[in-house]
């Protein structure tokens, strides 16, 4: 009869309604059947009924190894680690009094998966211990489960070794030793990585969907292309199904490496699920196709698809690519409509792009908001605050920053450095740098680009030098920050060197390289020189001229006395002339005393912006300067009846109270 009821539960309707069998296993008095009992534990456990399952096992009275070993592997799928523990030890102890056999390859390898779930590495070296100890760790499964324990623990070098150790490597195994390598190692494992995979193929070791997915994370930059669409190749050729899963790892593998037409072709051939199209809408936001990935997010959306926070994060800094506010605004207004609370990873990317989008205030009030703050949270407000010039905020938010004991990274460290230059704070800058070198990052780029740029900005143009001469890796920021530091502190002859240097180590110049270029032309009255420069700007480095180019081409005609070429370049010009290429006008005239252009370009300043004081102010200069004094009054008549006001000047110089309430909380110490 007990047979007939193990059948039952195994495979007729009983096996739905386990306490109805266990009933009339009651009834019939056929629970001293350790076989019934087992199956009757077990079919608890699948439907989920463990405190029927334990109280089964509690009061079975004789417990043989697929007893425990059942629980065992319950207790460890469900987390309860510690549980699985003690019945473990309980069952060491049963086999000491002769009740049980040892524990077999199941009851220690659901051990090592429990603990592989909860990436407790010391209690999974002890199970593996066990396994030596019971002979079982060249068991298939064992091994595999020994391989994958380390790996999702993060030990690369443990892992091998279980690998290398087992005599029988199941494509598991393979899969769970490659993962780590990719996941855990740096570049040189993950070209052991491609290896493994390599050498399983010779095997004859056939790849799983699973595998493929592990390996396509290696590649993930563009000169890594080529060796991505080869695992695509292969894949491709043994016939491998592409599910979702391994059709999501190819797109965010395209995407990673820039093969957006690929990405593109693939897309429409694999099946679609929420993962592969957030993959999608990732990739095309990382490469720069904004509007291709605000129309997949709508297409998600359209197919009802469930959308989750990192697809909202990807599609922020697509606005904050666009700079589109109302677009971040309603991206945020959907976030807080679909989720029941924001993390903290979309709430910084929030930030991020208020920031960009210039919107400080929504940016302060969010971070103010936000529950729990880290490092990424603090560096996002004080970036926001240093791109839209808020200099004074910037250093008083460093200062709280370090009142909290908070790091400083290097994305803050170069924020800060930016505010001293654009408030030219030496004394404040030698403090940030004092505190780079204690921090040991004054080698990275954009620290040296950022130190570099504050002190060109400042007029020491000789700790620039040092720090230029210093520098393993010159990019283009750290050329233009040292052309233009000597264009603007009268060592003009420097700067054109410069650029001569510059073009002997085959860096391209930028437009930023040519303002300064220009501009010290134009103070050393190189006409000829800064026509042809400006000539070679389109025709040899396909650099197009804006608006900057053409103000510095008529500071340079201006102010050599060449007032008729001015005019004719003006009237050339392919834009709108602004009102700075009219007050570079203005201002040469006012050198040369010419009054009548002088007028005009008056002229033209007042219609472009009519409450500007400083043509009033340089035209009745110029008056003064050829005694037509009846003119200069009538121009103070005109400003005074205008009431148009002076802009009241400011100063850095004597800024002695923000600079010590700001800085002297550093105490950095400099011996």
């Amino acid at each position: 009869m007990h047979d007939h009821l193990a059948a039952l539960l195994r495979g007729g309707g009983g096996g739905r309604h386990p306490r109805a069998v266990h009933g009339a296993a009651v009834k019939l008095g056929c629970l001293a059947s350790t076989y019934l009992c087992n199956n009757l534990v077990l079919s608890y456990l699948r439907g989920s009924l463990h405190a029927e399952a334990r109280g089964l096992f509690d009061e079975m009275p004789h417990r043989n190894i697929v007893s425990w070993s059942v629980l065992i592997s319950a207790a460890s799928r469900l987390g309860a680690l510690s549980e699985a523990f003690f019945l473990f030890s309980d069952l060491l102890r049963s086999g000491e009094c002769g009740n049980c056999d040892r524990p077999n390859s199941f009851a220690l390898g659901a051990l090592v998966v429990g603990c592989a779930r909860a990436k407790d590495t010391v209690a999974g070296s002890q199970v593996h211990a066990s396994a030596i100890k019971f002979g079982v760790a060249d068991d298939e499964s064992v091994a595999g489960a020994l391989v994958d324990m380390y790996a999702k623990c993060g030990h690369v070098v443990w892992s091998w070794r279980a690998f290398a150790l087992s005599p029988q490597r199941s494509v598991a195994s393979w899969t769970s030793i490659i993962s780590c390598l990719v996941n855990h190692g740096c570049s040189e494992h993950r070209d052991v990585a491609i290896s493994l995979l390599k050498k399983m193929l010779l095997l004859k070791i056939w790849p799983t969907n699973a595998t493929f997915s592990c390996v396509l994370k290696v590649f993930d930059e563009p000169e890594l292309l080529p060796g991505g669409k080869q695992i695509h190749g292969c894949l491709l050729k043994m016939g491998t199904e592409v599910d979702p899963a391994l059709g999501t790892a190819l797109v965010a593998m395209y995407g990673r490496c820039g093969g957006l037409d690929e990405m593109a072709r693939l897309s429409c051939r694999i099946r679609h699920d929420a993962f592969s199209r957030t993959s999608l809408l990732v990739a095309y936001a990382r490469n720069g196709y904004n509007m291709e990935a605000v129309w997949n997010f709508r297409e998600m959306i359209m197919e009802n698809m469930a959308i989750d926070q990192s697809a909202v994060t990807s599609l922020l800094q697509v606005c904050s690519s666009l700079g589109q506010l109302r677009m971040a605004k309603e991206v945020h207004c959907y976030a807080l409509k679909t989720f029941c609370k924001l993390d903290t990873l979309l709430l910084n990317a929030t930030i991020t792009v208020y920031g960009r989008c210039g919107d400080v205030t929504s940016a302060e009030i969010l971070f103010d908001l936000l529950e729990n703050k880290d490092i990424i949270s603090w560096t996002a407000l004080l970036t926001c605050y240093a791109q839209n010039d808020h200099t004074q905020e910037t250093l008083l938010f460093f200062r709280e920053m370090l009142w909290k004991g908070l790091g400083s990274p290097v994305f803050c460290i170069t924020s800060v450095l930016r505010a001293c230059s654009s408030t030219t704070n030496y004394a404040v800058g030698c403090q940030i740098h004092s505190r780079v070198v204690k921090l040991g990052i004054d080698d990275a780029d954009s620290v040296e680009n950022a130190l570099l740029t504050m002190y060109a900005r400042c007029g020491s143009v000789r700790i620039a030098l040092k720090i230029f001469n210093s520098m393993r890796s010159r990019g283009i920021i750290s050329w233009n920050a040292l052309i233009t530091s000597f264009s603007q502190h009268g060592n003009e002859v420097a700067a054109i060197q410069l650029f001569h240097l510059m073009q002997e180590e085959a860096v391209c110049p930028d437009d930023y390289t040519f303002v300064g270029l220009l501009s010290s032309c134009s103070r050393m009255g190189l006409v000829a020189e800064g026509c042809e420069y400006f000539k070679l700007m389109n025709t040899k480095y396909n650099v197009e001229p804006k608006m900057e180019h053409y103000t510095c081409m008529v500071d340079l005609f201006a102010r050599a006395g060449r007032f008729s070429d001015a005019l004719e370049f003006i009237d050339a010009m392919p834009c709108h002339p602004d009102k700075l290429v009219w007050e570079a006008l203005l201002a040469s005239c006012r050198t040369h005393g010419n009054v009548e252009l002088g007028r005009l370009a008056a002229k033209k300043i007042l219609e472009i912006r009519p409450d500007d004081p400083s043509p009033y102010i340089i035209l009745s200069s110029i008056h003064a300067s050829v005694d037509m004094w009846e003119e200069k009054a009538l121009n103070r008549t005109v400003f005074d009846f205008q009431r148009v006001r002076k802009d009241v000047g400011s100063s850095w110089v004597g800024g002695e109270e923000f600079s010590d309430n700001t800085f002297d909380v550093l105490k950095v110490e400099t011996t």
